[in-house]
């Protein structure tokens, strides 16, 4: 099984086994849950001219700690729930892989936060655990320093998915043009439209036009003229012509809040969300479609 990161678990300074994770899922629950596939494998160190002392007999007596965003000091998401059972994993003398699951409670807010840090990136998080051994008769400290985990973006998309993220379908964008060029400012203007599409839509519907002149610009600066001109060249003159009216109608509607005779246009929550969802599907396009001008060596680019 693959495995996304793993860390050392340690006993009286020595390494007696590892814990790692492999794969993320959505939870049922009433908010959105993080739960983890992890694995843990403990083997007893005997007595050696290297380890002096034998560790032998011990087993988990508790496990928990908390999943951190980004780096080893970075924010915490959110405390980790390790089910019952584990504290039952024993020590013997041979390597034997123990699986279960942890869970983490995700706030939508919090998650809201992490998509917009994420900006399209890999995910990256931190595991940082802390417990203690049973051994002798005793308790003793589980030393473990956080380790590290990437989330693959498929992986990271289906967990939105299933999690019913603010009920939105999930839309990964290609922020690189195929030949160098970048589309992050008109991606970032797309996520200010979406942050303002329930609370304020008729200034949402207003940054669909800065979504659409980024776009343009964008791709004027690989050499191609407008946006339009750029999708009929990827496609074919009449489907180029109808794709062109809808760059045209996009920059008209969100354009009627600066230009409709100083009159602001009332847009519905449904209409600002319409018109996001054509600049999604614009920028997909762009970044999809993209070819290289003529004498130019593209190379593909992964937002």
């Amino acid at each position: 099984m693959i495995r996304l990161g793993q860390g050392a678990l340690q006993l009286r300074h020595s390494n007696v086994g590892t814990i790692w994770v492999s794969r993320v899922t959505a939870s049922v629950a009433f908010q959105p849950r993080i739960e983890l596939t992890a694995g843990c494998q403990v083997q007893e160190i005997p007595r050696s001219q290297a380890s002096p002392q034998a560790i032998v007999g011990f087993a988990i007596a508790a496990l928990g700690g908390q999943l951190r965003w980004g780096s080893n000091t970075g924010p915490v998401i959110g405390d980790l729930s390790i089910p019952k059972g584990l504290e039952h994993l024993r020590s013997n003398a041979y390597s034997h892989e123990h699986l279960f699951t942890m869970c983490c409670d995700v706030p939508h807010q919090v998650l809201s936060r992490l998509e917009a840090e994420r900006a399209g990136a890999t995910p990256v998080f931190w595991m940082d655990l802390a417990g203690s051994w049973a051994i002798d008769g005793g308790i003793e400290p589980i030393y473990q320093r956080p380790w590290r985990f990437e989330v693959p973006t498929d992986m990271w998309l289906a967990f939105l998915s299933t999690s019913g993220y603010e009920d939105f379908d999930v839309v990964e964008l290609r922020r690189v043009l195929k030949e160098g060029g970048s589309l992050q400012g008109a991606v970032d203007h797309l996520n200010a439209a979406r942050a303002l599409v329930a609370s304020d839509p008729p200034k949402a519907a207003g940054i669909c036009r800065m979504v659409v002149e980024a776009a343009d610009a964008a791709v004027k600066a690989q050499g191609h003229r407008t946006l339009s001109d750029h999708l009929a060249a990827c496609t074919d003159e009449r489907r180029g012509k109808h794709y062109g009216r809808i760059v045209s109608s996009v920059k008209q509607l969100a354009g009627l809040n600066h230009h409709h005779y100083g009159r602001n246009s009332v847009f519905t929550r449904p209409e600002a969300l319409a018109l996001v969802r054509l600049c999604e599907a614009l920028l997909l396009m762009a970044g999809e479609l993209t070819r290289p001008p003529s004498g130019s060596s593209g190379h593909a680019g992964r937002g």
